[in-house]
């Protein structure tokens, strides 16, 4: 009977296990495929809104120096000529000053907002310190006319746009402290004889924009802001913060550390992702859209093994519940087996008794099936045989 038995638990084993595999394999790949593509598109589109909520507050800016440099209070100040008195420059400027201040109030975008006259020098300037703005005083108005924006701006036509790269902010040739990352946006103004006057130059306050990332930066993920060089305007190690040669001049740059960063990201222009063996570093170039300047790339490193931990817990549970299952199969198996196989040996005792003369020993099987039934047709012949020979004798 053993045969019979071990035939039973293979065809069972094979009937029952061998579909739950396949099923549970293909549900396992499919599912962990599904579940990886949803945490790296959870992790995409949190890159891709830091880089929207970036472009957002960038994007009104254009319209905003283009305000100002149609202002009619700076038009009547450019049309003021000396021979209209002393007295009377004084109120336009004041006049001046007094709209690019309420102008500054109303924005709060903005470290600073200036007119700069041709030869460089400030005219009026408005600086922002926290929720205040204020006048700069005219002892305190600095020349720029060697600064790189200035001469930059200065060639424009008129309605162009200088767009600068995210820099420290500098005064009297001195970085500020504490730093004042800065975007400086300038255009050339012209008078109403199309004669080059000076520029609008509006300071963003970058930290801003610094403050959107690093709100978004998460224990176990590290994000990083480059710029076009790889110098870092944003990184979670302060030190390594601006290593620019337009700013702190340390040379630490992600290209440096990372080389093969540089060969991968050539030419890059879309949001991606490039996978290693320990890390998933996403990368999505931000540029201010209306003008097409690229400010600098964005990075997202993740640690697979937290990036995927929901995976790896998924797995675990999975393996899991198919060990279960497994080792359930085989007791029900077994119990399966044994329920056909058990009242089959009885009943070959039984009739091997019966044949070695026994008509004592009644034959009984206690199950509700066909071996039953044999059971009980067996137990009439050895009923009938005992009176047959009761009858011989």
């Amino acid at each position: 009977m053993n045969k019979i038995r071990n035939k039973l638990l293979l065809v069972l084993v094979i009937v029952t296990l061998v579909p739950a595999i396949l099923i549970g394999a293909y549900s396992l790949y499919s599912t962990s495929k599904v579940l990886r593509e949803n945490v790296l598109a959870s992790h995409v589109n949190k890159v891709s809104l830091i880089q929207e909520r970036i472009e957002n507050r960038l994007s009104g800016v254009d319209s905003d120096i283009f305000l100002l440099r149609d202002s009619n209070a700076l038009h009547l100040f450019l049309s003021s000529t000396e021979s209209e008195g002393s007295r009377t420059r004084r109120l336009l400027l004041g006049n001046l000053r007094s709209s690019f201040k309420k102008f500054s109030e109303k924005k709060g975008l903005y470290q600073q907002v200036r007119f700069i006259d041709a030869e460089g020098q400030e005219i009026v300037r408005i600086d922002r310190n926290g929720n205040e703005s204020r006048n700069v005083s005219d002892t305190h108005l600095q020349n720029k006319s060697s600064r790189y924006y200035f001469s930059n701006a200065l060639d424009l036509d008129d309605g162009e746009l200088f767009i600068s790269p995210m820099d420290l902010n500098r005064e009297q040739d001195e970085i500020v402290k504490p730093y004042q990352p800065t975007i400086r946006y300038a255009t050339p103004v012209f008078d109403k004889n199309e004669v080059l006057r000076g520029l609008i130059v509006l300071n963003v306050d970058a930290r801003k924009i610094i403050e959107i990332i690093e709100e978004q930066n998460k224990p176990g993920e590290q994000l990083m802001f480059v710029d076009p060089e790889g110098f870092y305007y944003y990184h979670p190690n302060k030190e390594k913060e601006w290593g620019g040669e337009r700013d702190l001049n340390t040379g630490i740059s992600l290209f440096k550390e990372n080389k093969a960063l540089v060969r991968k990201l050539k030419g890059v222009k879309k949001l991606d992702y490039i996978e290693t063996d320990g890390d998933i570093l996403i990368y999505n170039p931000i540029s201010i859209q209306q003008k097409g300047h690229f400010l600098g790339t964005l990075f997202s490193v993740q640690p697979k093994a937290v990036l995927f931990k929901p995976l790896q817990d998924y797995l675990l549970i999975f393996l899991g519940i198919a060990l279960a299952a497994l080792l359930l199969a085989l007791l029900l198996a077994v119990v399966l087996s044994n329920s056909i196989t058990r009242p089959l040996i009885s009943l070959k005792e039984s009739v091997e008794k019966l044949s070695a003369g026994d008509m004592e020993t009644p034959i009984t099987v206690d199950t509700k099936d066909e071996i039953s039934d044999v059971a009980h047709a067996i137990e009439l012949l050895r009923k009938s045989m005992r009176i047959l020979m009761k009858r011989s004798r």
